[in-house]
């Protein structure tokens, strides 16, 4: 039962990308320090004999590994390939990790690292890497209020293959740019009933200069729904603003995301 309640899940909804930001408060939950390790997992396989041979792997994965009573290292996912022949397709995606430490039950701090491509936007590769915190400011019995400040350094490559038709422009081939920047975030998280969760979290990303300009801002909205302890479903809007891309794409990127998980 446990390998099947880890491995066994097919989405009933799949429509996801990812582009700039990672939605850590949809996916980070609080540490149970009565446990070793915890998190959900929803991966996805698909092979079709057509012309040629087609393979597809999907996963979406949130794992925590807890050490010493206050430290865990968590890791958040979404990988996408696929193979047609010898043709290897990579499609958007993310890997985030926090070395997470408690400094008490209601305040943590965490070095992070993460990577983000979204091709279809036009983002090759997004790195990242800083210190960050969280502060529980409100934990009551069904709802919890939680905020965060951080600093850290980016890596961004873009072509302009997510440039809008119509939209005029020189093809400089692609372009980058190195930053150090901080995020502020809120989250809220709501029990509506003893299955269903509400979550709605904000974020906003700003170079950290004497001319503060060009924020980033992003917010999503969750809303999950435990069918059993260990088995839900999930749905989730996710919406990004960029006041100045370095190339011309749009500035709101929007997704709809939603599935079934396991979680243990």
């Amino acid at each position: 039962m446990a390998f099947i309640r880890f491995t066994f899940v097919m989405y009933l909804i799949s429509f996801s990308a990812y582009g700039q930001i990672v939605f850590t408060e949809s996916f980070t939950s609080p540490i149970d320090t009565t446990r070793s390790w915890q998190g959900t997992i929803a991966p996805e396989l698909n092979f079709k004999t057509e012309k040629q041979d087609y393979f597809s792997f999907k996963n979406n994965a949130n794992v925590s590994f807890l050490f010493e009573q206050k430290k865990a290292f968590t890791i958040i996912n979404q990988l996408e390939f696929a193979t047609y022949g010898n043709t290897v397709n990579i499609s958007n995606g993310f890997v985030h990790g926090e070395y997470r430490y408690l400094v008490s039950p209601a305040v943590e701090v965490y070095p992070f690292v993460e990577s983000v491509w979204a091709p279809s936007r036009g983002l090759r590769i997004r790195v990242a890497s800083g210190l960050q915190s969280r502060y529980r400011i409100l934990n009551a019995n069904t709802f919890l209020i939680i905020t965060g400040v951080g600093v850290f350094y980016e890596y961004e490559k873009w072509n302009y293959d997510g440039v809008p038709d119509g939209v005029v422009y020189v093809d400089e081939g692609y372009k980058q740019h190195h930053l150090i920047k901080g995020q502020l975030f809120s989250s809220f998280k709501l029990h509506l009933t003893e299955k269903w969760k509400l979550i709605i979290s904000g974020y906003m990303h700003t170079r950290l200069d004497s001319n503060i300009k060009n924020p980033r801002f992003a917010y999503s909205v969750d809303l999950k729904h435990n069918v059993t302890e260990h088995f839900g479903v999930w749905l989730s809007y996710q919406a990004i603003h960029h006041t100045k891309p370095i190339v011309p794409v749009k500035k709101d990127y929007i997704v709809f995301t939603g599935g079934v998980f396991v979680s243990w």
